[in-house]
């Protein structure tokens, strides 16, 4: 029997704290007729444990134990295991809001839709920042052409968007799977929602966009995205280079947002990565070793692009120390970033 949506929880590693507060939000949602499907993906803490615990005070959790996969691997497993009509993403150390399944699932049966596009607030130590997306996306509306689709794939590569996560989409499951538009398992996960959302866009026939923050990005400052890891730089790069692949070389405008999302990919890899406070290497090996990472061929590529369109002074202005190689510069902005964001 169809329940009206199924939430796929992907869980490794998740701080208990985070854990609760993602499956609180989602048993106390307004729209009772969700399945939670939480996928312990080999976690070795003892969030598997707490997983089975909420399975047995309610019965819309369903948990699946499997050996680690990453991030897309636990949520194709999800996803094929689920029973919805329609699917959503939530990763475990986030949540989303109570009327937020309620809202979606009228507001994209109402309008036929494929995906219904919505907001987020990134959640900070003290602080919460909602993304804005008025400048490119117009309330309500459906997008159901294809010049539409074109322009959304381009903003899924415009990085000032704040579209291209796919815990911000709710979709058919019907699209998934008729067009097989699952996550690449290769690619484990860095930028495994761009180019998921890159393939699901090509597809898909209609979208609607609802301008209301429903999704809850916690800013952990121990995650895979927050911390230096070498082999996770490698695997952003690894699906860039696939989303390159797939989209249209011919179209000079979508290849120019394409290179210029790579140059965030940049600045976010030696900001948050290299040279980064997470990073215990000595200088000297941060820099010898963001070198090897500049040697990439598309990173050179992405450097020599002239598209800089949507960056800020300050990103324009890190992009030009790491071109001319001024890294001790680099790495006084990563510090002053980091003291930013713990505040």
């Amino acid at each position: 029997m169809k329940t009206k949506v199924s939430v796929i929880v992907p869980v490794y590693n998740v701080p208990k704290k985070y854990l609760e507060k993602c499956v609180s939000s989602l048993v106390n949602q307004t729209l009772n007729d969700i399945e939670i499907i939480l996928v312990d993906d080999g976690t070795p803490n003892t969030s598997g444990k707490l997983c089975d615990g909420y399975a047995k005070k309610d019965s819309r959790i369903k948990v699946i134990h499997q050996e680690n996969k990453g991030l897309c691997g636990a949520r194709n497993t999800g996803v094929k295991s689920s029973t919805g009509e329609w699917i959503s993403f939530v990763d475990g150390d986030d949540w989303i809001e109570p009327n937020a399944y309620e809202k979606l699932y009228n507001i994209g049966t109402k309008n036929n839709v494929d995906v219904v596009m919505f907001g987020y607030v990134k959640d900070y130590p003290s602080k919460s920042v909602i993304m804005h997306y008025d400048k490119y996306f117009e309330n309500k509306k459906v997008y159901n052409t294809s010049e539409d689709i074109a322009y959304l794939q381009k903003m899924i590569l415009n990085y000032n968007a704040n579209c291209a996560m796919a815990p911000t989409k709710f979709i058919r499951k019907s699209v998934i799977e008729k067009y097989n538009i699952y996550h690449d398992e290769k690619l484990r996960q860095g930028a495994e929602g761009i180019e998921f959302n890159i393939r699901l866009f090509s597809k898909i026939k209609s979208a609607l966009f609802l301008n209301e923050t429903f999704y809850h990005y916690i800013y952990n400052d121990e995650s895979i995205t927050t911390v230096h890891n070498e082999k996770n730089h490698q695997m952003v790069i690894d699906c860039f280079k696939k989303i390159k692949g797939e989209i249209n070389n011919d179209d000079s405008k979508i290849m120019g947002w394409f290179y210029n999302r790579m140059k965030y990919v940049i600045l976010t890899t030696a900001i948050s990565g290299y040279f980064s406070k997470s990073n215990k290497e000595p200088y000297k090996t941060q820099k010898r070793k963001f070198k090897k990472y500049m040697s990439d061929t598309l990173v050179q590529e992405t450097l020599k692009s002239k598209n800089y369109q949507g960056l800020s002074t300050t990103r324009k202005v890190t992009l030009f120390f790491i071109k001319h190689r001024l890294f001790l510069l680099v790495k006084i902005i990563s510090m002053v970033r980091t003291k930013q964001k713990s505040r």
